[in-house]
């Protein structure tokens, strides 16, 4: 767990303000990023250990910005000072052994797509969340699809609680990890609202009361893997996907456009995402996926991914909410 005298700067993910056209020079980039970004240090030793830690992902978006052919921008943001472990915190998928095919849609029936879907305005998604140093990116990931589906079928919008998925869900870790179908297995008893069950980022003893639910989930299922068209397909007919992604580096100082880069690729997936749209932007083929990072990261809180290829393993464990209750 990050330790106290990082608290503050864990809270401002959600309400981040980037230092954008930074300077090169690493000195006066430091001299911006602490006018927005107070990091409140206790210590030279603790001040010294977040310059460095600065610096390295200063040189990092140096080094990107120079590259002509990049295909997406980088910044600065309260991840440019932590420690790499720190940054684990901020992810928490734990992709099961083995698929459950018991709960698999198997209505792939395709339909005519259309060259983009984006969800980010619909009714039905509310706004952006920050899971905070907590490892409950899974409890977000599969919350979104469930409110989705919620207002899908009722017509009124519905916030859920992710800290009821922490708390008591136990086939899943809380803020050390989880995987989004078993959250939905265990959502078939009720999910709360979330003003009656709100997020703490830290795990606690279960409160939940059947007074509290808002909705419960029916029937999920996965979607077929390394399927993109398969995906759209479930896009458009349910709403949001969950997946689950590799996150490495370069993705912490995301900025805009289409994320491209092959760090990322054919490696374990760490983290749970929203798959909630897809389009093209200057002939690349994306993914708009939503994260729990709050709206200052990246994109007001979304990112762009590229499609088709399985960037990041985007492809390879989607998954969503087909009913509910």
């Amino acid at each position: 767990m990050v330790k106290t005298s990082f608290v503050a700067l864990a809270v401002f993910v959600a309400c981040a303000v980037h230092v954008h056209g930074a300077s090169d020079d690493v000195e006066v980039a430091w001299e911006n990023f602490q006018a927005h970004h107070p990091i409140n240090t206790k210590s030279q030793t603790e001040t010294t250990k977040r310059k460095e830690n600065f610096v390295k992902t200063h040189n990092m978006i140096v080094r990107h910005k120079k590259n002509k052919m990049a295909t997406f921008e980088m910044e600065h943001n309260v991840f440019s000072v932590m420690d790499e472990e720190e940054k684990k915190l901020y992810t928490g998928a734990i992709a099961p052994a083995s698929r459950d095919f018991t709960h698999y849609i198997t209505d792939e029936t395709m339909r005519q797509l259309p060259t983009s879907l984006d969800y980010r305005t619909n009714k039905c998604l509310s706004a952006v969340k920050n899971q905070g140093s907590c490892g409950s990116c899974w409890a977000f990931t599969a919350i979104a699809p469930l409110e989705f589906a919620q207002c899908k079928k009722t017509g009124v919008a519905v916030v859920l609680s992710e800290q009821q998925l922490v708390d008591c869900d136990t086939s899943n870790g809380g803020c050390g990890g989880g995987w989004y179908t078993s959250a939905w297995n265990y959502m078939k008893n009720g999910s709360a609202k979330q003003s009656l069950y709100t997020y703490t980022a830290t795990a606690r003893t279960c409160k939940f009361t059947s007074s509290m639910i808002s909705s419960k989930v029916a029937t999920y299922g996965y979607v077929a893997s390394k399927s993109p068209s398969a995906m759209q397909s479930a896009l458009q007919k349910y709403g949001p996907l969950a997946v689950a992604i590799t996150v490495v580096k370069s993705i912490y100082s995301y900025k805009s456009g289409v994320y491209t880069d092959v760090a990322c690729d054919n490696l374990g997936v760490n983290h749970g995402v929203v798959v909630v749209g897809w389009g093209t932007l200057s002939g690349l083929d994306y993914w708009i996926v939503r994260n729990s990072w709050g709206s200052g990261w990246g994109s007001l809180g979304y990112i762009l991914i590229q499609r088709g290829v399985n960037k990041c393993s985007i492809e390879t464990y989607p998954a969503t909410v087909t009913s509910v209750v």
